[in-house]
């Protein structure tokens, strides 16, 4: 179908997340969540919807944000939804609302959700424009949230500009979401340096319960434009980061699309991330048969890379 532009009740979904009940202990093991966004004319909100027969059927969407967002996705939009599971099957789920990060929590198996509630301020999630990140056509800094198995505490990693050059945050919560820490900074580098460090993702190894957030990082250049793939790692909690260089080379760009978000995943001291990269000055790039139109400024292509990084101490298997 196509959107003229004039329609009454336009609805357009986007940026849907999916997570699994995987805690052995949990009432609702196995269930399968899902949330998105839905934009309509004058504003932003958050569905979610369930499955209990392994994906074969879905609930009826149901709202999720008390608060809705504004209509358009730069700022002051409901951005940037995901979620993770309790041991007793309590759900948390969040997102970017305005400047802050909102959670809403769902204690039956997300049949039902407690009313949204903003949980600790942010600056801007989103860097474009004027306020955007050299060489990067946009970048995005939503919040991700992960759990430690073990002792319950909840972890929301993000990036915002708050000292002036963009730098990857983190918060953790030991009592059900109910308080939060201040913001502390997973990026080593000095405060104020000028180098933005963007675009992060967080995986809480279920196993050994480290925290593992992954970025680009531009420390290395003073000129802020080179950028490398860094993996910061907490063994304490998240009480510090171990910062090490992930990628090989860096690489620069101009226009560069590296995307909305990143991945990455824990288990047992094993971590992997896939991210995007500027693609190297001789990548020849294929031309589409149906020949797309030109951006209205040079675009750098991307390639994509996957990081492997082995803290467990084991032999690999690969």
């Amino acid at each position: 179908m196509a959107w003229n532009g004039d329609e009454p009740d336009v609805k357009l979904e986007d940026m849907p997340r999916i997570w699994a009940d995987t805690q052995p202990t949990s009432p609702h093991r196995g269930n399968l969540y899902a949330a998105w966004i839905e934009w309509q004319i004058d504003k932003s909100i958050v569905l979610f919807s369930r499955s209990t027969d392994g994906g074969k059927t879905w609930t009826t969407p149901q709202r999720i944000s008390t608060k809705a967002g504004y209509p358009r996705d730069d700022n002051g939009a409901v951005v940037g939804i995901i979620g993770t599971v309790g041991t007793d099957g309590t759900q948390y789920v969040i997102w970017n609302e305005g400047l802050n990060v909102t959670l809403a929590a769902s204690r039956d198996g997300g049949k039902s959700f407690d009313a949204s509630r903003p949980v600790f301020d942010v600056g801007p999630p989103y860097f474009g424009g004027a306020a955007g990140i050299p060489g990067v056509s946009r970048a995005m800094g939503f919040p991700q949230i992960g759990i430690d198995g073990r002792s319950g505490t909840l972890y929301v990693t993000w990036s915002d500009f708050r000292n002036g050059d963009v730098d990857v945050f983190i918060a953790r919560s030991s009592d059900r979401s109910r308080t939060w820490t201040p913001p502390m900074r997973v990026n080593d580098d000095p405060v104020h340096s000028g180098a933005d460090q963007f675009l992060q993702w967080m995986a809480v190894d279920p196993i050994d319960g480290s925290i593992n957030v992954q970025f680009y990082d531009r420390r290395d250049d003073p000129a802020n434009r080179k950028t490398r793939v860094t993996l910061a790692r907490s063994t304490d909690g998240g009480r510090t980061f171990t910062n090490y260089a992930w990628s090989d080379e860096p690489f620069t760009g101009e226009n560069a699309f590296l995307g909305d978000y990143e991945w990455c995943a824990a288990y047992g001291g094993r971590v992997y991330g896939i991210w995007a990269e500027a693609a190297p000055e001789n990548y020849q790039v294929t031309p589409s048969a149906r020949g797309p139109a030109a951006p209205a400024r040079p675009r750098t292509p991307t390639i994509i890379r996957v990081g492997i990084a082995d803290f467990s101490g084991k032999p690999s298997t690969r």
